[in-house]
């Protein structure tokens, strides 16, 4: 009984010390990004293409800004699930309009 006993604590000892590794898995990464905002092809889905063309990110944004002006915006990767089936899925926590159309 008390081998059994000490084999559980030195498991339970292993799992408190993975714990800590696991949560850094789960740290929220930060984005700033610049671009123009576009229509996504599933009903409902907006997008931010950055300027230099590098990166589309699918941006939930509240309120929603309107497509075919150029934005910048600030955000954290989305946690869930989405429908939307193009970019990176970006919570924007604060976007302002740059006064510019998009060019394309």
């Amino acid at each position: 009984m008390e081998r059994v006993m000490k084999r559980n604590i030195l498991v339970l000892m292993v799992l408190v010390s993975v714990l800590p590794a696991q949560d850094r898995k789960k740290e929220v990464r930060e984005v700033k990004a610049i671009g123009c905002v576009r229509q996504g092809v599933e009903g409902g889905c907006l997008l931010l293409k950055t300027l230099d063309g590098q990166t589309t990110y699918n941006i939930f944004a509240t309120p929603r800004p309107e497509p075919g002006i150029v934005i910048t915006i600030e955000g954290t990767e989305f946690r869930g699930v989405t429908a939307c089936m193009e970019g990176l899925p970006i919570t924007v926590t604060k976007w302002e309009a740059t006064g510019e159309k998009c060019t394309e």
